[in-house]
């Protein structure tokens, strides 16, 4: 009688790609930044170029210290998958006192509050002073613009549409300083039936 085979050892459950998302978020929220580097990779094996898990990886590489790990990265994943890892190489390139290199790769990005403060550390760090503060002061004023184009909304959302001129003459806002703005107030007069006077207020915006 042949012998019986042993029963091969059974392999271990494959790890739910949600529950390796949910590890990662854990391991960022505290600051684990090691371990939430390995799990990244974990999803990145299960998922290859997702977008997620690559910039957790890359952040999470960058937030330890590991700047180069963050540059390999970020060459290695730029030439397999297509996505823009532009500001994080940026921001890398700065912290290795790479600078021109840096400033000319986010002339060819989308320019948001984070590549406008980015830019503005870099030209500080190069002396250039005066364009340093003018993108600073450029900053400020769009994250208050914005600010004011949201309270303005939520007002109006709130049911308070009566109380945003109020607030607007408080803040010392005009509701023909952007068209956001005056869409906002249009909408808080429609709500208070002043229509002829929100028709009039959305075509000046336009001009």
């Amino acid at each position: 009688m042949a012998p019986k085979s042993k029963p091969k050892p059974s392999a271990a459950p494959a790890i739910a790609i949600e529950d390796l998302f949910t590890a990662l978020d854990r391991h960022i929220k505290r600051s684990e930044y090691e371990q939430a580097v390995k799990v990244a990779d974990q999803v990145l094996s299960v998922a290859p170029g997702d977008e997620d898990a690559i910039r957790c990886k890359i952040v999470s590489q960058i937030k330890e210290d590991k700047i180069d790990d963050a540059v390999s990265t970020i060459v290695a994943l730029s030439k397999k998958f297509p996505i823009d890892l532009g500001f994080y190489k940026a921001y890398c390139l700065y912290r290795q006192n790479k600078l021109d290199e840096a400033l000319e790769i986010l002339k060819n990005l989308e320019r948001d509050n984070a590549t406008m403060l980015l830019e503005s550390q870099i030209l500080f760090r190069q002396g250039n002073m005066d364009a340093s503060v003018d993108i600073y002061q450029n900053l400020q004023r769009s994250r208050i613009e914005s600010l004011e184009i949201n309270l303005v909304a939520g007002l109006v959302s709130a049911g308070r549409a009566s109380e945003v001129q109020r607030v607007m003459d408080a803040m010392r806002v005009k509701a023909t300083s952007s068209f956001e703005m005056a869409y906002n107030t249009a909408c808080s007069l429609l709500e208070t039936n002043k229509l002829s006077d929100a028709e009039q207020l959305l075509l000046s915006a336009r001009r």
